[in-house]
């Protein structure tokens, strides 16, 4: 009688062959990763279309210190707002997460979530207006020239129109 198994000692292990598969697949993830990576550049990314006081200072460097100044005036209430917006959010998530889910007080948090982020956006909005109004007539013409104007390809595609 002959049998084909092999000696217990010799018998690979199914945990040693499934970590050497994993190893084999993440060499390859990363690999990969590094030749997508080649060609980018890992500097700062490119604003975001429309106007900050950050893109201000950037724009007319002359009135940086004057921007900042005003920056500095809502620096206080924007971390105020930003820190509500963000335990709000917590708040909500911490609802959506509870073993005895409340539908009634998921979407009251919700709302909360929207009020703080109004909040936020208003203040911002305020920050922006007091800066672009400490520029003068010219440094607003030069700014409007400079600024990516919103297109409106999204409409288009979202009503149908071509």
């Amino acid at each position: 009688m002959s049998t084909s198994e092999a000696p217990v000692g010799q018998r690979p292990s199914l945990l040693l062959i499934v970590s050497l598969c994993l190893n084999l697949a993440l060499i390859g993830v990363v690999g990969v990763m590094i030749w997508r990576a080649q060609g980018r550049e890992f500097g700062p990314r490119e604003p975001r279309p429309g106007l900050s006081a950050q893109r201000l200072m950037r724009m007319i460097p002359s009135e940086a210190p004057k921007i900042e100044a005003i920056v500095a005036g809502h620096r206080l209430r924007l971390r105020e707002l930003r820190g509500a917006a963000m335990r709000a959010r917590a708040e909500s998530f911490r609802l959506l997460t509870e073993p005895d889910f409340d539908s009634a007080a998921f979407a009251r948090s919700l709302t909360v979530v929207q009020t703080a982020d109004a909040a936020l956006e208003t203040e911002t909005m305020k920050l922006t207006a007091d800066s672009v109004a400490a520029l003068t007539p010219e440094e607003r013409a030069l700014v409007a020239s400079k600024v990516q104007k919103p297109d409106r390809i999204w409409l288009r595609r979202f009503f149908g129109r071509r």
